[in-house]
């Protein structure tokens, strides 16, 4: 994990503070309001009052956890991927391998929540093999990096490629090609033990754009040199 300035870590801190107490309040007053209807106004009974309770608990703590997961990841993507800014920036990041390298194990690390879990990340920069990162064995004999390849270059945005099979179930795999201007510079592909989300399909998106393509030209241009 990044080592976040103090005065930054207290901010954040009395923000999913604020966060958090405002979330309760609601659902306290929410349960509150169920409570009366069920109880006061239809005069049902414990036998639908307790299951309709526990559905209640099960979908408040589903939400919370999806909205720690959306706080968390704006606020954190930034320094997180600085060792790999900082690591092109010294020099110890210097190669299309080293970058598709840190690129992979960085998609696998930062993106660990229960309902954005990359398990599988495999990363090709133009002209270079591919690197990929996890502990899966793909076990899918349809899937290669040529496959991967021609697919990225007719789509310009994140996209659902399919389900592979590794040795340890099925993976959804979306393709995330990578382009600086008009120039195509390779794909990330990762693949989640669950279909995404189309809010998280658009922050792959954004990453890509925002953090990614600047870096890999730089290390393009490099080469050149």
């Amino acid at each position: 994990m990044f080592s976040r300035p103090k005065s930054f870590s207290i901010l954040y801190g009395i923000q999913r503070s604020f966060l958090t107490i405002f979330y309760l309040v609601s659902v306290i007053s929410v349960f509150w309001v169920l409570f009366y209807l069920l109880h006061e106004v239809l005069e049902v009974g414990g036998s639908v009052i307790i299951p309709v309770s526990i559905g209640y608990l099960v979908i408040v703590v589903l939400v919370y956890s999806l909205i720690q997961v959306i706080s968390y990841i704006p606020a954190n993507l930034a320094g997180s991927f600085d060792p790999v800014k900082n690591g092109i920036a010294e020099g110890s990041i210097s190669s299309p391998s080293d970058i598709s390298k840190a690129l992979a194990d960085f998609m696998c690390s930062f993106f660990s929540f229960s309902f954005f879990d990359v398990e599988y990340a495999m990363v090709q920069v133009q002209g270079n093999e591919p690197v990929t990162s996890g502990n899966l064995e793909i076990k899918d004999t349809g899937f290669n990096a040529d496959e991967l390849e021609r697919f990225t270059l007719s789509h310009d945005k994140t996209t659902y490629f399919r389900k592979i099979e590794t040795d340890s179930g099925f993976l959804h795999l979306y393709l995330i090609p990578m382009i600086f201007g008009d120039r195509r510079i390779g794909y990330i592909a990762v693949g989640t033990r669950k279909k995404l989300w189309k809010m998280f399909v658009q922050l792959l998106n954004e990453f890509e754009n925002d953090y990614v393509d600047d870096q890999v030209i730089h290390i393009l241009d490099r080469q050149k040199k």
